[in-house]
Formats: structure tokens, C-alpha cells, sequence
């Protein structure tokens, strides 16, 4: 069974004087706190079809994007990056509707200083230079194997197939009611010697926590 997450008020709701709007009205302040937490929601889980796609296609942009943005929450090991705009490198594995909507995602977008790149690994790649792994489900039997070499290169391991985090993924993507949501792995990503943004984990569908 999935465990709730958790709400975070947004630090704007808070400056703008909660306390005694929530001892003047309640009602009004539960109100607010569920209106932005839901708004949260859906900006990572809601899918979003572009125009002309399919339902398919919409699916694999939405996880793409997901991707992305994980990119954003992730605190990498020290020394990771050799210089301020060293390039973070997404590589996919098998695929390869992910790995083309990723580079339409991207676009030549940045996290930070740091320009995005996409690339294509095989199962027996050593994966230098990678930063993020997705394993598309048609290699999920590889799974097992590549997570071990990706915690020992401190890469964040990301599936999209039941069962993933038992097979050492860190995060792996569900469609949940038509929406894409995603659940973490502590253990994985700790073993992989990376740290998720608490703000990342509360809106996680489930957080698996270190064993």
C-alpha cells in the first residue's frame, strides 16, 4: 500500500501571514493549503499531451519531463562535475520513445549552469560520464546487474515497470489513475551516495525508506 505524502506549505502562504488567517478562519486556511498542494500535484503529475499526440506519445513526454525535472532535486556526490558547466548526462537504455522525447524536452535547455545531454548506453556500456539512468521496461531484466554499477558510479538509476525498486532502481515511474506519479528508493539512492530534495520526496506517490 502507497504512503500518503506529506504537505509542505508553500513559503510564500506562510509569509503572508497563515498563523492568523488560520486562528480568524480555518476553514479558509485548510482551504488554501489544499488548493496549493493540489496545483504542486498536478504541475508533476498531470498529463500533458501535446498537440497531435497520442495517448502513447503524451505518456512518454509526461516521463520524459519527469526526468528532467529530477534532474533539479538531486544532490550529486562531490567532485561529480569537474567544472560549474561540466554537462549532466541522462542515458537511456533500450527505450527509445523516451530517449526521443527527452531530447525534445530538453531542447537544449539547462539545470543550472549545466547543459543536458541524452545518450544511448547498451547493457555492457560502463556508463562514464553518465549522471542519470532510465532502463526502458524492455531491458528490465538487466536491471539487477546495471544497479550495481550505477551505485558504484553514483548514477541515479530511474525504471518505469513494477517491481523496480525491488530490483534496485531509485526511482521508478507509475501511471496511476491516467497520471504519471513516481516512488523513490532511500536505500538505492544513498547506496548510489546521492541525497533527493526533501520538497522531491513529498510528492512522492511512495518513499521507500533505508533499510
Amino acid at each position: 500500500m502507497y504512503a500518503r505524502t506529506t504537505l509542505i506549505l508553500p513559503a510564500a502562504m506562510i509569509a503572508t501571514g497563515a498563523g492568523p488567517l488560520f486562528r480568524r478562519a480555518p476553514w479558509r486556511f485548510a482551504f488554501w493549503c489544499c488548493l496549493a498542494y493540489a496545483l504542486v500535484i498536478a504541475a508533476w503529475s498531470a498529463p500533458a499531451p501535446g498537440s497531435g499526440e497520442t495517448p502513447a506519445q503524451s505518456e512518454q513526454s509526461v516521463k520524459a519531463a519527469f526526468l528532467f525535472k529530477f534532474l533539479s532535486y538531486v544532490d550529486w556526490r562531490a567532485g561529480t562535475f569537474a567544472e560549474p558547466s561540466s554537462p549532466i548526462v541522462i542515458a537511456v537504455m533500450g527505450a527509445d520513445d523516451i530517449a526521443d522525447a527527452l531530447n525534445v524536452v530538453v531542447g537544449g535547455r539547462k539545470v543550472g549552469e549545466h547543459p543536458v545531454e541524452i545518450r544511448h548506453v547498451r547493457p555492457t556500456d560502463p556508463l562514464d560520464g553518465v549522471h542519470m539512468l532510465f532502463i526502458g521496461r524492455d531491458q528490465s531484466t538487466r536491471t539487477r546487474q546495471v544497479a550495481a554499477l550505477a551505485q558504484r558510479r553514483g548514477v541515479l538509476l530511474v525504471t518505469d515497470y513494477e517491481g523496480a525498486l525491488d530490483d534496485g532502481s531509485a526511482i521508478n515511474l507509475v501511471v496511476i489513475e491516467n497520471r504519471v506519479r513516481f516512488e523513490v528508493s532511500l536505500d538505492a539512492t544513498e547506496k548510489s551516495g546521492l541525497k533527493l530534495s526533501s520538497r522531491m520526496l513529498s510528492l512522492a506517490l511512495w518513499v521507500r525508506p533505508a533499510s
